[in-house]
């Protein structure tokens, strides 16, 4: 079973017409090879819902089913082996979406009202059984047709998609000179979701379309944003709709968009009107502003610095009040409390107040790494190149299980540790084998993912092993590898996806199969194939930024 075609979740059964889940026509309890047998009896014919090609029902080494496209198929998503196990999972909501009762109706409707349209060539109008084909890419829209000189193509969408898949439709017809056209079918305008919002700013036009069901001839209910000025010369911003025909649209040849009202040009009309009408009255305002802008912001920032040294003067257990004020700050207002702090122009500070610290002190060291917006170096060194990682294991008045979660939060707001910094982390460890999470937080580009691998160090240590083919934790001396995939199928279950194609892509999985000398592993695979247990994908960015190799295209055996 190749890699790639594990994204091939659902089937369409031609003779009945129904969708087929792997996941769910695979579980033992269903006696999953009668679907297998009823296939090679030819009872079922079975395509792909992406790209109608013909799919085949296959087994692995495991007894583990899975639909896949026939040999010397063309290219189809489900088949290039980049999709992860949580886009796999959208993906395939998607396509059986694609297949409901409204979306067959809706699409028909609109094929149907084009036919009556001047200017559409009746001839040339499909409804879900065009392919267009550009280099080894093809999409088949839910409906396509030519309206005068140009094509035009009308996607539906019933459910919320990502961002990839949006981009990927838009730049494929893009490319092919195609106008694409979006009818979302249910969506709110004043509660816009992840959907929404995505397609709106593809263009500068922010135009929603929908088909209006209650006109007799082919017409598009159209939402868009309008721009105005209100008596006190401020613009704002309204929604209206529109009920337009195609011949009302234009369209954009550099973007291939249509469009109803172009809201990004409107914009900037209204803008220019409002900047002419305020001239005058700005000169006047902006001295007054800025005086009183630059009061309020020094009263601020004298406040807040005195509230800090309260704070710190009375061993004060939290500094989250004081924190909260810093980030409700403006712009302005926070450059002109760094300008009063002033600690990138003083001697290291940072490492000073580390060095003096008692265990007391903690809250406040705390609240100064946490505070991003004020503005330091958690990186500066002494004139003997001295780190404050560094300083802060050698004060002997700190206790060191704070010292370790001090650690942690210099990780996880931007610290980088250098060859020094873990050799003193190793000895504050007092265990080698803990190093390595604190080096996997130093190779994150996204810090905030820092918790993640202090939440789930098991199943790291378990990849970066299968990586490495020598265990970093688990101390095992005879058949290591079978006894470490058969605790990491065990217990952690929901995760198996990300240990599994780390296992195969570093070739750990042969080691695990020549251990396998009396098929304990064999059986734990075996069962979790049967039970399918539901994925967890918490940990998907972590794994993509410190592994993004094991999506790589590899072959199940």
């Amino acid at each position: 079973m190749s890699l790639n075609e594990r994204s091939i979740k659902s089937a369409f059964d031609k003779s009945s017409g129904e969708i087929l889940e792997a996941d769910k026509i695979f579980q033992k309890s269903n006696d999953p090879f009668k679907i297998r047998r009823r296939y090679h009896a030819k009872e079922i014919e079975l395509s792909c819902l992406e790209c109608q090609q013909d799919l085949a029902v296959s087994d692995s080494k495991y007894n583990r089913l899975y639909f896949k496209h026939k040999h010397g198929h063309s290219y189809c998503i489900l088949s290039d082996g980049n999709l992860t196990p949580k886009e796999q999972d959208v993906f395939n909501r998607i396509l059986i979406a694609k297949e409901s009762e409204r979306h067959i109706e809706l699409k028909n409707k609109i094929g149907t009202l084009l036919k009556h349209v001047d200017g559409v060539d009746s001839s040339a109008i499909s409804i879900d059984d065009k392919f267009i084909i550009l280099g080894d890419e093809k999409r088949r829209p839910d409906v396509y047709c030519k309206y005068k000189d140009k094509e035009l193509v009308f996607e539906i969408q019933l459910s919320d998609l990502s961002l990839a898949y949006i981009l990927s439709r838009y730049e494929f017809y893009k490319k092919h000179e195609i106008y694409l056209i979006w009818i979302l079918d249910d969506f709110d305008i004043h509660n816009q979701g992840t959907l929404e919002r995505d397609i709106k700013y593809l263009t500068k036009y922010e135009n929603f379309f929908k088909l209006d069901e209650n006109s007799d001839s082919f017409k598009l209910k159209c939402e868009y944003k309008f721009p105005f000025l209100t008596n006190e010369n401020q613009l704002l911003t309204k929604w209206l709709n529109k009920s337009v025909s195609i011949s009302q649209l234009k369209f954009d040849s550099s973007a291939f968009q249509a469009y109803f009202y172009n809201f990004g040009d409107n914009r900037t009309n209204t803008e220019k009107e409002q900047k002419i009408r305020n001239e005058e009255i700005q000169k006047l305002e902006k001295l007054r502003l800025e005086e009183l802008k630059l009061q309020e912001a020094k009263e601020k920032a004298e406040n807040i610095i005195l509230k800090i040294q309260e704070l710190r003067k009375k061993k004060y257990f939290s500094f989250e009040n004081v924190k909260n004020r810093i980030d409700e700050l403006s712009h302005f207002e926070l450059k002109i409390l760094n300008s009063k702090i002033a600690l990138k122009s003083r001697q290291t500070p940072i490492i000073k107040w580390f060095k003096s610290a008692k265990n007391e002190d903690i809250p406040f060291l705390d609240f100064l790494i946490n505070c991003r917006k004020i503005d330091k170096d958690i990186n500066e060194k002494t004139q003997k190149n001295t780190t404050v990682l560094q300083t802060l294991i050698e004060n002997e008045k700190i206790k060191e299980y704070e010292k370790i979660i001090l650690v942690k939060k210099l990780l996880e707001f931007d610290y980088e540790l250098d060859s020094i910094d873990e050799a003193k982390l190793n000895r504050l460890l007092s265990n080698p084998d803990k190093i390595f999470l604190f080096e996997t937080c130093n190779k994150l580009k996204n810090r905030s993912l820092v918790p993640l691998v202090f939440d789930h160090p098991e199943i790291l240590q378990i990849i970066e092993s299968a990586k490495r083919q020598e265990l970093i934790v688990y101390k095992y001396k005879t058949k290591k590898w079978v006894q470490l995939a058969n605790l990491a199928i065990q217990f952690y279950k929901e995760y198996w996806e990300y240990i599994e194609l780390a296992f195969r892509y570093y070739d750990t999985w042969k080691l695990v199969e020549e251990e396998d000398s009396k098929k304990s592993f064999s059986r734990k695979l075996h069962n979790y194939y049967s039970e399918m247990p539901q994925q967890n994908f918490e940990i998907d960015e972590l794994i993509n930024e410190l592994y993004p190799e094991i999506y790589a295209g590899i072959e199940y055996k």
